[in-house]
């Protein structure tokens, strides 16, 4: 026991530095310039055509998680990993009363990535941003997933930061636990 709780005691000085060192990247996060994006970009929803204004839900911040699709393959062949990040997202209530949305673009078509929305039984709001992937990942590779954030200031939209890969572990609650 004495063994542990000495090994126990270092481990949790190097956690403390880690978690300030993460304070101090979250940060420089918030310090990043902003970049103006055209809120009338078009994307798909439950409701036909809208665009990304509309996805804020009069909400100030948009976080978008773009999920990766494979168009015309079965539910099987979808990206494990894109599936699994969705998973984690279920209560949206603690976002949304800090003036957050949630949501999710889809790279494909709506109606084909919906059904599988359904089939997975997610509740977040859910758009395809297949005709603007261009537009909206400037300078990234569209076909792998990326979180990508976005400020409203009345009608105008900025991109505040983006992540892809190990990045969108900030999402994953289970693999933080195990």
């Amino acid at each position: 026991r004495r063994a542990y709780e000495a090994e126990i005691d270092e481990l949790r000085v190097r956690e403390k530095a880690h978690m300030r060192e993460g304070d101090a990247i979250a940060a420089g996060r918030r310090r990043l310039p902003m970049v103006a994006v055209d809120g009338a970009t078009p994307l798909t929803g439950q409701h036909g055509a809208t665009t990304l204004l509309d996805v804020f839900e009069g909400r100030r911040l948009l976080i978008a998680y773009y999920f990766m699709w494979h168009a015309g393959h079965p539910a099987a062949d979808q990206c494990e990993g894109c599936t699994w990040v969705p998973s984690q997202v279920r209560a949206l209530s603690s976002l949304n009363v800090r003036d957050v949305t949630y949501a999710v673009f889809a790279q494909g078509p709506y109606e084909e990535s919906a059904r599988y929305r359904d089939f997975m039984g997610w509740e977040m709001p859910w758009y395809s941003a297949l005709g603007s992937l261009d537009t909206l990942l400037v300078g990234r590779r569209v076909g792998m997933m990326h979180i990508v954030c976005y400020l409203r200031q009345e009608a105008k939209v900025f991109e505040t930061y983006w992540t892809t890969i190990r990045g969108v572990e900030a999402m994953d609650n289970s693999y933080r636990l195990l």
